[in-house]
Parts: C-alpha cells; structure tokens; sequence
C-alpha cells in the first residue's frame, strides 16, 4: 500500500516538473526537437539499448570486436616488452645481449658480487613485464571462445596463463631481493611456454582454421625454445667453464633470448589471427573432435 502511494506520487512530481519544463520552451525549439525525434536523430534506438535487447539481434555480434581487442592485447604486449628491454638496455653502459641476463634488466642498484650491479631504469623492465602479462590475460579472454572446444586447446590456453603468472613472478621478485622465487617464477615461465606452443601445433593440425602453417611452425618454435632451454640449463648446473666454448659463448643472454623469442613471436602471430578475425569451432566439429 504504502509503496503504491509513493510511486503514484513520484509520477505526479516527475509530469509536474515536465510541464513545468516545457512551459519555459519556446515553441519553435520544441517543434524542431519533437520533428528531430521522430526522425530518429535524437537518442537512437541503438544508442540507448545493448545490441543483444534490439529486436532481431544476438549476443554474437560482439564476439568479433572481443576477439579483436584480445588479439591487438597479444600484439601489443609482446612488442612493447622488446622495445622496452631493447631500450633499456642500451641505455645501460656495459649491458649485453649476450653475456647479461635478462633479468639483470630489473636488477636494482647493488654491491652483490654475483650480481649485475643493478640500474636505476629497473622498473622500465618490470613494468613492461607485468604490462606484458596482463595483457596476455586480455588476450586470452578472446582466444577462449576459439580454443576451448578439444583438450589440447584448454591445456594450450591454461599453459599461456601459466606464462603470464610466470612472467608477473619474475617481476615482482627481482634477482637481488628474492633470488629464489624469482628464479621458481622464471622456471615456470620457461618451462611451460615451449609446451604450450607444441600442444598448440597438435591442435592445429587438423583444424581448417588454422591453415597455412599454423602446426608445423607452432611446433617449430616450440622445438626451438625446449632446445634454448637445454643450452641453457646445461651451463646453469654444470658451470660455465665445464661446457664448450661455443655454448658458453651464447650464455647465460644468448640461450635465455632463443627460449623467449619464439613464444613471442607465437604469441603476437595468435593476436594477428585473432584481429583477422578468426570464427569460432562449429558446435559439430567440437563434438566430434572432442578426444584431442
């Protein structure tokens, strides 16, 4: 009863204020606006509702521009952490490519002699990463719809999240202040991505989606990485001075860029195909490849 009442006088206040209003109007803007209006010019119908509760329409239509955002995420991301890495590092005097450690880029200052003394640019590094990261978790979201029909693809997608975990890890904790789950966190994300990009090559294989090489060169590049992984890890445990030449000449620099560079050159191709605008797997085709 009383809700009643208040809703009956909350009517009669709001056409009270609207005749009001429209008293103060001057008749010739309100002829204009009333002809405008009906035009349709003024508050379009689909300016006002979301497209899915505009009569005719589906939810779909705004799976495409998701996809795009999420594959111009994984372009972005990628690059803008090589060119910061790149910059920093020629900024830094005596860095290498080579002969320096990625993370010696997110050193900050220090007087460890087992480290890099450190930079005060370190957080152009560990920003880019996280940034690098995050938006890889954007990526995904538009990639799920496309890979989340087999179990390749969701153990593909789960790996890359993985990476991202990984890769915010390696950030948070640098070198010099907490070596040990910096190292754990750099582990996984080394580790994991090679994988991710052969699952991904299985998945491709058979999937007229991803024509044109999409398999063999995913598994190319996850080859690559495992095998910069080894020539890294053989120096790391062994010892620098007990491999050969040739592969302590690429350490530690050299071998940790061949286990990155394939997985971002990977991931910014997957954000391309995205923004090219892949389709989703036909509800038939998932079915009956639902085993791999």
């Amino acid at each position: 009863m009383l809700s009643n009442f208040r809703l009956h006088r909350s009517r009669r206040l709001y056409l009270s204020a609207t005749e009001v209003s429209l008293s103060f109007t001057p008749p010739w803007l309100m002829a204009a606006v009333t002809r405008r209006f009906r035009e349709g010019a003024l508050f379009p119908t689909h300016a006002l509702l979301p497209s899915e509760y505009l009569p005719g329409s589906e939810m779909a239509v705004t799976k495409p521009t998701l996809r795009k955002i999420s594959g111009w995420a994984l372009i972005i991301g990628p690059i803008q952490f090589v060119v910061a890495t790149l910059v920093e590092g020629a900024l830094i005097p005596g860095y290498g490519l080579i002969t320096h450690w990625i993370s010696d880029l997110g050193a900050p200052p220090n007087t460890a002699p087992h480290f890099a003394p450190g930079t005060s640019l370190w957080w152009v590094f560990s920003t880019s990463l996280i940034l690098m990261s995050l938006l890889i978790f954007v990526g995904l979201v538009g990639l799920k719809p496309v890979l989340w029909d087999r179990r390749l693809g969701k153990l593909t997608l789960l790996l890359a999240a993985v990476v991202a975990l990984g890769g915010i890890g390696v950030a948070v904790w640098n070198e010099v202040d907490a070596l040990v789950l910096h190292s754990i966190s750099a582990l996984i994300a080394f580790g994991v991505g090679w994988i991710a990009m052969v699952l991904f090559g299985v998945y491709a294989r058979h999937d007229p989606r991803w024509k044109g090489g999409w398999s063999p060169l995913s598994l190319l590049g996850g080859f690559v990485s495992l095998v910069a992984l080894i020539l890294y890890a053989i120096p790391t445990f062994a010892g620098r001075a007990n491999v050969p030449s040739w592969l302590a000449s690429i350490y530690p620099g050299g071998s940790e860029r061949l286990i990155v560079i394939p997985l971002v050159i990977w991931l910014v191709a997957v954000g391309i195909q995205l923004v090219r605008g892949i389709e989703e797997p036909a509800p038939s085709s998932s079915a009956a490849t639902l085993s791999t």
